[in-house]
């Protein structure tokens, strides 16, 4: 929307991009219009919906997806399913991401997975 709002012409004639999509997202002080790229902002709203799930917040979304997809099943063990919704296979698919930035912190070490989980630093 972002694209066809800058360089649309008029009616149906699509106009030609004056300048590189990369340049135009990049920040203001670098030249660029400071727009944010949709996909990134998409992946984070889907990394966002996961952690609430993961951790367990007490909003309606969560109280149905845990009732639905889950149940009793951990997040990064759910398969994706031709019979989920687009919005849960999104939300399923930005797991990778969200295992990259969250640590496990042991206690009893009964629910971390020694040699997958990030439970160390490193």
């Amino acid at each position: 929307m972002n694209r066809t709002f800058f360089w649309k012409k008029s009616g149906s004639d699509q106009g030609l991009p004056m300048v590189v999509w990369d340049k135009v997202c990049q920040p203001k002080n670098l030249g660029g219009f400071g727009l944010r790229k949709m996909v990134a902002v998409n992946l984070a709203f889907q990394a966002k919906l996961a952690w609430e799930v993961l951790i367990g917040t007490e909003g309606l979304w969560t109280l149905v997806v845990n009732h639905k997809y889950l149940r009793s099943q951990c997040l990064f063990d759910r398969k994706i399913k031709n019979t989920d919704s687009p919005v849960w296979k999104s939300v399923l698919k930005s797991r990778a991401l969200l295992r990259k930035g969250i640590r496990w912190k042991v206690g009893k070490g009964n629910q971390i997975m020694f040699w997958w989980d990030n439970w160390w630093d490193n």
